[in-house]
């Protein structure tokens, strides 16, 4: 056969392989794309290439989490109060350490992905930092760099339409920008040291005793009581970050890959939902709040770059509006 008439045979099987795996009698494929596309901020068009609205909207209305509806207890978490009867190999890791230690890093692989879990034992050194331009943002390593931070993670959202972040940046019992007055999910410590995984809004700082506070959500775990998924959680394949705190108090950081820079036919790789679930069990967290991942997901110790982000803009990293850090 001539040359062209082979490229078009190989042309009509690629077409043939996509219309199949596209529209074809395995909904995997399609609650994949779907949700995968419609989890992130700039690349929504993706789902309505090959599918109608109503078709979106139906997977996404089977795939989904289903919200804890009720606020942090407070005063179930005893800082300080460690058990060192580890009933798994997972509580070893966190509390096996020398007292000295502020914190420590925990790498494992999760299917094919690389995990970043850093358990930090005074929960009242970590504070929220931000960007010193909320418009057009910086890079985490510069933030960190900045605030003499030991480690830091990314923190709230930004909005896609007007760059500024989502709901509400507060540092050290002040409000630094808030959307307007209305109640955000999020994560926000107390003075007290308690991560609570619950809305709140810029007028119930005072009440609520909160020192640091971000946007983002939604909430895993709300009083070691762990979200229903619906399906694939609606949340689709990402890069993850993650704040937790367990029940005695240590407050966890969670960064999970996906492929870094060589994105893959598969996207950007990483995690569901009820991986991070299953993650954050295996670890003891009582209370847990998904962060901004994709792209944004990116961790830094002692001014290194500790994971690989996806899609960075700059020093292998893109620009974010605000932070977790240690101090």
């Amino acid at each position: 056969m001539k040359l062209v008439t082979k490229l078009f045979i190989i042309l009509d099987v690629i077409i043939v392989f996509c219309f199949l795996l596209v529209y074809g009698p395995i909904s995997k494929a399609r609650v994949f794309w779907i949700t995968t596309a419609m989890e992130t901020g700039s690349h929504q068009y993706f789902a309505y290439i090959f599918y109608s609205k109503n078709t979106v909207n139906k997977v996404m209305s089977e795939n989904k989490l289903e919200e804890i509806n009720e606020e942090t207890d407070a005063s179930s978490i005893k800082i300080g109060e460690v058990n060192t009867n580890y009933t798994s190999v997972y509580e070893k890791e966190i509390l096996e350490h020398n007292d000295n230690d502020l914190y420590k890093l925990i790498e494992f692989k999760y299917g094919e992905f690389d995990c970043y879990l850093v358990a930090i034992y005074d929960p009242k050194r970590v504070e929220v930092a931000y960007s010193k331009n909320l418009g057009s943002g910086e890079v985490l390593s510069d933030i960190a760099l900045r605030e003499n931070a030991i480690v830091a993670i990314n923190g709230g959202g930004y909005s896609w339409s007007n760059y500024k972040p989502l709901g509400l940046i507060v540092h050290d019992n002040k409000v630094i920008y808030s959307q307007s007055y209305s109640s955000y999910a999020g994560a926000a410590i107390t003075n007290d040291g308690v991560l609570l995984a619950s809305s709140v809004s810029a007028s119930e700082i005072k009440s609520k005793n909160i020192k640091e506070a971000l946007s983002f959500g939604p909430a895993l775990i709300v009083n070691g009581k762990s979200a229903k998924i619906r399906g694939t959680g609606g949340s689709g394949m990402n890069p993850r970050t993650v704040i937790a705190q367990r029940k005695d108090g240590i407050i966890l950081f969670l960064v999970v890959n996906g492929y870094g820079e060589n994105l893959s036919w598969k996207g950007r790789g990483g995690v569901y939902y009820s991986d991070l679930i299953t993650i954050l069990e295996r670890y003891g967290a009582y209370n847990a709040v998904n962060m901004d991942g994709g792209s944004s997901t990116t961790m830094v110790i002692n001014n290194k770059l500790v994971n690989s982000p996806c899609e960075p803009q700059y020093k292998g990293q893109d620009y974010i509006k605000s932070a977790w850090i240690l101090k």
